[in-house]
């Protein structure tokens, strides 16, 4: 359509939005656009201009077509604005009221809603705001429905983010699956081996630029696993937080984690964080890309950050070697050491607290507590090659020594909780069964009102006091039944070795909660220091004990 310069536009807008599509076919494009051109036509609105928003809710009103119009409407360009009814218009009562009484009342814009028998040449109808009333309440309604479905879905285990992870692709018979997609995983896959072998974020996304590989955003988009996607500036670059959320995603273990996020209401629909309590989580829900044991040894080298020096690695018991005196961490530095065959690193670690105070020798808090990393990781090596001589020819024996000679008087203690929770669980319901019959009784009359208050009073004292009973029992056994599985999960981690022979991350993460390091000591002009090391999932190991299961 051709328009002089300074000719004023007749809109016709429509609008309609997924839960429209619902009511078939009355609220079309297609017919919405038949019957504004029909009343256009008819009542002399030429030329007009069609336009329309698609998949948009009246709740929102940052749509495209939308937008443009008001653009014109504030540019003075605007005649008229016809819609089908108000609610096409939008479903905010304060917004369309804004727009349509003082908005378009000072750029003289005229308003016609025909099915509604709206036009605002004539004067105000005194029925537009309890339509808009109407319009609003519809939404908000709307709204709570479908939050109810989407809650329902949730905690039944149905998982709710529409785009699937990076790694996945959803599966062509079935929507609500996911499947592993090979190609993005192998990336995924390779994410986590870089970090098992040392390297940060920082470090990864440098290696995935350098292979020149599309990030998850471009790669949704190459492949077509988000129609809506927008192309990225550079599908090919790699950021540190892209990494970070890569490795933090539990979805690569095979859970679904629904309610990660949550909205105010409909007019505020910003995403916010939800705090993991308010987060449920479904294991086993679709096929695992990473092994737990993976997932383990990147959890705890992630919690303890490694800070790389200025010159050579970062050190190999960073975030995990602690001063025995002050129990802060030991920092890990390096010297460069120059001769006729050229530059070394040789890293040390330190007290943190002693290094604060470094220029003040007054204030110092702590002592030095220096150790050189070879020393420190000749001592690791040792005692860790002690433990696979040792406990590979003699597991049941070394699980009982972690768990103490009386293991067998544990099991039972556990059992006999067992049998008082289940009973105290009993004496619960009995008393339910009694306060409902005492209730009865009340209202029939025959228990008084004064003897009603006291017995009511008592049983729920009395099952109150049950209740933290068997939470205090339950926690109990949950811990002792934690300590057992603890120590399978640290023989699973021995099973997968049969010799050491050079420390790595992730062997030392893999074995190792912390390191313990003591002040060295003076012994006859030598220097002994004592380390204490303490392990994934079975603390501290008694070496002489361990000797003393055999060779």
């Amino acid at each position: 359509m051709i328009r002089q310069p300074n000719d004023k536009i007749n809109y016709l807008y429509g609008r309609l939005s997924h839960e429209d599509e619902l009511q078939g076919d009355s609220n079309s494009i297609i017919n919405q656009r038949k019957i504004l051109t029909k009343y256009a036509e008819d009542n002399g609105f030429t030329p007009y201009e069609f336009i329309y928003d698609d998949g948009f809710s009246g709740a929102d009103f940052e749509r495209p077509a939308f937008s443009r119009m008001m653009e014109d409407v504030e540019a003075g360009k605007v005649a008229t604005v016809i819609v089908k009814d108000m609610s096409r218009f939008g479903r905010d009562y304060l917004k369309v009221g804004f727009y349509t009484e003082i908005v378009f009342a000072e750029k003289d814009v005229r308003l016609i809603a025909v099915n509604d028998n709206v036009d605002t040449e004539r004067g105000e109808n005194d029925f537009t705001p309890m339509m808009n009333l109407f319009n609003e309440w519809y939404v908000k309604n709307t709204s709570k429905k479908i939050r109810a479905v989407w809650q329902a879905k949730g905690k039944s285990g149905e998982r709710l983010a529409v785009i699937p992870p990076y790694g996945y692709r959803k599966d062509p018979d079935d929507s609500k699956q996911l499947v592993i997609d090979e190609e993005s995983a192998a990336v995924v896959r390779g994410i986590f081996r870089l970090s098992v072998e040392g390297y940060g974020p920082a470090q990864i996304a440098r290696t995935l630029n350098g292979e020149h590989l599309l990030n998850p955003s471009g790669y949704k988009y190459e492949h077509g696993i988000l129609q809506k996607a927008r192309p990225c500036k550079d599908p090919y670059f790699w950021n540190t937080t892209t990494v970070h959320k890569i490795l933090d995603a539990p979805e690569y273990l095979g859970e679904t984690i629904n309610f990660k996020t949550w909205s105010k209401s409909y007019k505020d629909s910003r995403p916010r964080l939800n705090p993991p309590d308010k987060q449920m989580v479904f294991e086993h829900t679709h096929p695992a890309i990473i092994d737990p044991e993976t997932w383990d040894i990147v959890r705890s080298m992630r919690e303890h950050k490694r800070r790389a020096p200025r010159y050579g690695n970062p050190g190999l018991f960073s975030g995990v070697a602690y001063c025995a005196d002050c129990g802060n961490k030991l920092y890990y530095y390096t010297r460069a050491i120059k001769n006729k065959w050229g530059t070394r690193y040789e890293g040390s670690y330190s007290c943190s607290e002693y290094r604060k105070d470094v220029q003040y020798l007054q204030n110092r808090k702590c002592t030095c507590h220096f150790i050189r990393e070879s020393q420190l990781e000749q001592l690791v090596l040792e005692e860790l090659r002690q433990l696979l001589r040792y406990i590979p020819k003699h597991e049941k024996q070394f699980a009982c020594l972690v768990m103490d000679r009386s293991a067998q008087e544990q099991k039972r203690d556990t059992a006999a909780k067992k049998r008082a929770a289940a009973k105290h669980r009993q004496q619960i319901a009995e008393l339910d069964t009694l306060i409902e019959r005492l209730y009865v009784d009340n209202v029939s009359g025959r228990v008084p009102d004064e003897r009603y208050e006291k017995m009511s009073v008592k049983f729920e004292a009395e099952q109150a006091g049950l209740k933290e009973t068997v939470a205090a029992l339950e926690a109990e056994i949950a811990g002792e039944e934690n300590q057992a599985v603890n120590v399978d999960r640290f023989l699973s981690v021995v099973r997968r070795y049969t010799e050491i022979e050079k420390l790595t991350p992730a062997i030392v993460h893999e074995f190792i909660d912390r390191i313990i390091v003591h002040e060295p000591e003076q012994a006859r002009g030598d220097r002994r220091q004592k380390i204490e090391i303490i392990y994934n999932n079975v603390g501290v190991v008694d070496r002489l004990a361990l000797m003393g299961l055999g060779a």
